[in-house]
């Protein structure tokens, strides 16, 4: 089957036909390192920083380099954070999101959630205010609730129920432009995980 093209899936549950569409995607260098075994890949998404927010970090390291020149043992501070501006620029750059048979798996930088499927309570499209929340990039209000989130995403977000290994209620948002289309990437990904799961056996049945 070429790339692109649509897979239907089917099986039966409690006697229905579930009918599930979902587009091939073929893995690329992240997913075939990181991704392994996960399954199809359904939905994958880089929100990449806007330019804005290139330009103060552009700004701040050429601040940083010019106060090498202002003294005697000046330069020490600038080859410490001079490198430091440049790995946050490089880490927080982008917010990768990608939806597998397996997991929802949000990385920024170093950091971000390897949601289970089978652990989704629920899934949906939602607005936000950035402003709640203090910002952009990672954060957490009083309720223990994160969000994962870019600047130009218009308030947009999926907000994800699910529970961790240790039986913990979670919530996460993702901040999306896409968040309608990635809300139903994710339930088709849960409708899949339901067709796979073994039918449960009548009452007295081996």
């Amino acid at each position: 089957m070429s790339e692109g093209e649509e897979l239907v899936v089917r099986d039966d549950v409690e006697s229905e036909s579930l009918l599930v569409s979902a587009e091939r995607r073929a893995p690329d260098a992240y997913e075939a390192e990181y991704m392994h075994g996960e399954g199809m890949v359904l939905y994958r998404d880089k929100s990449r920083a806007p330019w804005p927010l290139h330009a103060v970090f552009g700004a701040l390291s050429l601040v940083t380099i010019g106060s090498a020149f202002a003294g005697a043992g000046a330069w020490i501070g600038t080859a410490i954070t001079l490198p430091l501006l440049l790995v946050m620029w490089l880490l927080f750059s982008v917010l990768r999101v990608t939806v597998s048979e397996g997991h929802v798996n949000v990385q920024y930088g170093l950091f971000g959630p390897k949601i289970p499927i089978s652990s989704i309570a629920s899934v949906e499209a939602v607005e936000y205010d950035w402003k709640q929340w203090g910002g952009w990039g990672i954060r957490v209000n009083m309720k223990g609730e994160w969000i994962y989130n870019m600047p130009g995403d218009q308030g947009r977000a999926v907000r994800i129920e699910w529970t961790d290994r240790k039986g913990k209620s979670k919530v996460t948002y993702i901040g999306s432009l896409e968040s309608e289309d990635l809300a139903g990437r994710i339930a088709q990904a849960r409708a899949l995980t339901a067709a796979h799961q073994p039918a449960a056996l009548e009452p007295g049945g081996d």
